[in-house]
């Protein structure tokens, strides 16, 4: 029993300062966007320039903002779903409800992290690809790697948050205090 209380201790911790450093990077990437398309709409209609560094990073920004943030919202069910058979076992008269919903749960679980983990060595494969090409940005000459890393680092992030989910399944407890129950 002791070393369940600390596997879910450690996997909390774990899984806080995760959240922490996604909610850090979140901000930062949404202030720097926001501050990319404010000098790209001043230039472009005040002074009648274009600003072709604005549009590129904007562009690059808005995918790790993206992919960051979707892991962050897979640990809190924020996701858009298909919830038909959850709403068939709530409505249903069976015994078994709490049963079939856990199952429903668990295999929702599983099926994420077998997607995530196929997706991710796929992906792998793809970026050793791009990094070993010298290929770089158009206009502000960032190496394409570093373009395509983000979906990498968001499928990582992810799983990491579904072994938090697997830990809160079994014990029934959630991994970090900031969940929202679902």
């Amino acid at each position: 029993m002791n070393s369940d209380k600390k596997l879910l201790n450690i996997t909390g911790k774990v899984n806080k300062l995760l959240l922490s450093v996604e909610t850090f990077f979140l901000a930062s990437i949404t202030i720097f966007l926001v501050a990319a398309i404010f000098i790209e709409v001043v230039c472009r209609y005040f002074l009648f320039i274009s600003v072709a560094w604005a549009e590129e990073i904007t562009r690059y920004l808005f995918v790790w903002l993206t992919y960051i943030g979707s892991a962050y919202a897979l640990y809190y069910g924020s996701h858009t779903e298909i919830d038909v058979i959850k709403q068939a076992i709530n409505k249903s008269t069976s015994a078994n409800k709490d049963s079939l919903a856990k199952l429903v749960r668990f295999l929702s679980i599983v099926g994420t992290t077998i997607f995530l983990v196929a997706f991710g060595k796929i992906y792998y494969s793809y970026m050793m690809q791009i990094w070993a090409r010298t290929q770089t940005s158009p206009t502000m000459h960032i190496p394409m790697g570093l373009i395509y890393l983000p979906v990498f680092i968001g499928v990582v992030l992810s799983l990491i948050h579904e072994v938090c989910m697997f830990v809160e399944f079994f014990y029934q407890k959630p991994c970090s205090i900031e969940t929202n129950g679902n």
